[in-house]
């Protein structure tokens, strides 16, 4: 769970393509998921809708980064498409998982008119499959052994399904456990480990075959991985060992 911050962000919508109205809510709603907008990729949360002119509000106390799209937190310009997401109003197409990367054309009408409608509408998408990319682990964590010059390598994993308990670890939410961890180099990826649990060691021996001679700083990745998407979302640090 995240804390409520501080945080402003007005967007404006376009002409034409107003639907409804945005309402301030209480704290404790806003943290049970209330009030999430898309604003470019990234999802927030808002407690405060300040009606600055017609069609233009101004949100603040925000939560950023929402539902693992912390990588998408920008200064988003003007003009970004907003997309109040309220689960009453939206629809819930049928998307398997064979379908992923596949264009799909979604027809429209209002009721009771149908498809074929004079008012219907047709739009064409791809179903990327971003529903199942597992989030970015956190607190990545690495240890050095001084005796050895072994690293431990550590992370927590975060889930899609039932995350939000402050008691237990999260459920895994996926087929199996799996993570890829990435050594770099500068830019480049000198070596990938695939585990099953949520932490590694790193060998003195492989730091002396990557490097010349164990790094007194390390650079790495770790990704969840999907059977069925493929690596999730990585997070990357830079540790002092």
């Amino acid at each position: 769970m995240t804390a409520l911050v501080s945080g402003r962000v007005e967007q404006t919508l376009s002409a034409g393509r107003r639907y409804g109205s945005l309402q301030s809510f209480a704290d404790e709603r806003v943290m049970a998921g209330g009030n999430a907008g898309l604003v470019g990729d990234e999802v927030i949360q808002f407690a405060n809708a300040e009606l600055i002119a017609e069609g233009r509000y101004r949100l603040s106390r925000l939560l950023r980064g929402q539902r693992g799209t912390e990588h998408e937190i920008a200064a988003h310009p003007a003009g970004s498409r907003f997309i109040l997401l309220d689960p009453a109003r939206q629809p819930r197409p049928n998307f398997s998982v064979s379908r992923i990367g596949i264009e799909i054309a979604w027809r429209y009408a209002p009721v009771p008119q149908g498809p074929s409608g004079d008012l219907s509408g047709e739009i064409v998408l791809t179903d990327t499959g971003k529903g199942l990319r597992p989030f970015a682990p956190v607190h990545p964590k690495a240890v050095r052994d001084p005796s050895s010059g072994d690293v431990q390598l550590s992370w927590i994993r975060r889930t899609r399904v039932g995350g939000d308990s402050w008691l237990n670890e999260v459920p895994l939410g996926e087929e199996t456990e799996e993570y890829d961890v990435l050594i770099l180099d500068g830019a480049n990826v000198v070596r990938t480990i695939r585990v099953t649990s949520q932490s590694t060691l790193y060998p003195a021996a492989q730091q002396t075959a990557d490097f010349g001679a164990p790094p007194a700083t390390l650079a790495w990745r770790v990704a969840q991985i999907s059977r069925a998407y493929g690596r999730g979302v990585t997070a990357e640090t830079l540790s002092i060992l």
